[in-house]
């Protein structure tokens, strides 16, 4: 990216594929901060400092760039669940410590980044490639709940369509935080009702220690 002078005026030419990037950037930072339903494709382009037809040559409109957006924010999931199963332990409580790790990466995301959160999950998703069901954070829960599984630490016969209930809960207990209807404190009688109901005996007694 160079600054470049056009009588007089300072522009910002931008590599291939940069400016997408940096329109990408903005209307992330004003999603964060108003939420989405004031992110203009034109006025991105005006903070990015680029003209609007330059904007749309890289989005037809605002709902590919919101979009993208969408995928920023799954992305920023996926990393934050990433980085709470990066701690190390290969015993069972360690197995039942990853699955805590990962609901409480999720509700996280919702309490830090409430209106990027809200747009990750929102109806631009499906504009966009993929969608939750194939994402990284989608992938690492099914294999934390494989891992358990394969230690003989959930009830006979849970496994089946597990990954659904765990996400569906964890993600209806972030929105009605999000929406006031619950203290965000609750989470942890949350993780434990949800322990309770899936794990074995001897797993649920590892996850109280």
């Amino acid at each position: 990216m160079n600054d470049v002078k056009i009588r007089g005026v300072s522009r910002t030419r931008y590599h291939h594929g940069a400016l997408a990037e940096a329109l990408v950037d903005v209307a992330v930072g004003q999603v964060r901060a108003q939420g989405s339903e004031r992110v203009t494709l034109r006025g991105v382009a005006q903070a990015v400092g680029v003209s609007p037809s330059a904007a749309y040559n890289h989005f037809a409109d605002k709902d590919a760039l919101l979009a993208a957006v969408a995928l920023r924010g799954q992305a920023e999931l996926d990393r934050r669940i990433g980085a709470a199963l990066a701690a190390g332990g290969d015993d069972d409580a360690a197995a039942i410590g990853r699955l805590r790790a990962i609901a409480r990466a999720y509700i996280g995301f919702a309490h830090d980044d409430p209106n990027l959160f809200r747009h990750a999950f929102g109806p631009h998703l499906k504009g966009a490639a993929g969608g939750h069901g194939a994402s990284e954070a989608y992938a690492m829960l099914n294999a934390v709940l494989d891992d358990l599984d394969g230690r003989g630490l959930l009830r006979d016969g849970a496994r089946p369509g597990l990954d659904l209930v765990v996400w569906s809960t964890v993600h209806g207990f972030a929105g009605i935080a999000l929406d006031g209807l619950c203290a965000w404190e609750a989470a942890d009688e949350l993780l434990n009702g949800m322990e309770r109901a899936m794990l074995t005996a001897a797993g649920l007694g590892l996850a109280l220690r």
